[in-house]
């Protein structure tokens, strides 16, 4: 059954007690008032990345020569992958000093297994080390923003049931917050509860243990292999 934005508003603005549901209806400007509220609400999301319980996939091309690459809309990478003959290679994250402020040499074309994500206005960038020497297929795992709203959008088509609820609640507090309202105490239980199953959800801590030992070898990419094995490595 179709669930439409202007019913997610409608409900927002009885949970508020800013309209009664018994005797009134929102008006024409309460309810374009509530979509941009409720837009904002859904740009906000991006900046509390954590309320985003969602992990999209998203398949690139290197570009021989291109070391930085732009991802609209993501503002969070997890996993960054690419394949040569369909085989898949693990790369590794490195923060921004370690990418940025360390020695290096930048005119090398070979397999990019190192890399660092910005963001950015409308999305963020994606930086590899080495820079691509052929056009290998390439797939990011991460968070994207979530897009606007209309008023007569179906949202059964793009948000689920549990993430909408979340929303409709954020309203809630939004619409008061802009009507000079105090915020309904269950309202704000419940927005409560919400923060805390979506970080329950998203935040699973991961108890597996690994061991290393002091007279093993580390593993990294060095002259041999960039030259020699073009990135080929025997298993252990």
């Amino acid at each position: 059954m179709p669930y439409l934005t202007s019913e997610l508003i409608t409900d927002a603005y009885y949970l508020s007690s800013i309209v009664s549901r018994e005797f009134e209806t929102p008006t024409g400007s309460q309810m374009s008032d509530g979509l941009n509220l409720l837009n904002d609400v859904i740009a906000d999301r991006t900046l509390d990345r954590g309320t985003i319980p969602f992990t999209s996939k998203l398949a690139i091309t290197a570009v021989p020569g291109q070391s930085e690459y732009f991802l609209l809309g993501c503002i969070d990478v997890n996993i960054f992958v690419f394949y040569i003959n369909s085989i898949r290679y693990q790369t590794v994250n490195q923060q921004r000093n370690e990418f940025f402020g360390s020695y290096r040499a930048t005119n090398i074309a070979s397999l990019p297994f190192e890399w660092h994500f910005e963001r950015s206005l409308n999305g963020g960038n994606l930086s590899l080390y080495f820079t691509p020497n052929v056009a290998y297929p390439m797939e990011v795992w991460g968070t994207f923003s979530l897009n606007s709203v209309t008023e007569f959008q179906d949202l059964e088509l793009t948000i689920d049931k549990p993430y909408r609820n979340f929303l409709k609640y954020l309203l809630v507090q939004r619409l008061c917050q802009f009507n000079s309202f105090s915020v309904p105490a269950d309202v704000s239980r419940q927005l409560s509860n919400y923060y805390q199953w979506i970080d329950k959800n998203k935040n699973v801590m991961d108890l597996r243990q690994r061991k290393y030992s002091s007279l093993g070898g580390s593993y990294g990419i060095n002259w041999g292999m960039v030259n020699l094995s073009g990135g080929w490595v025997p298993n252990r």
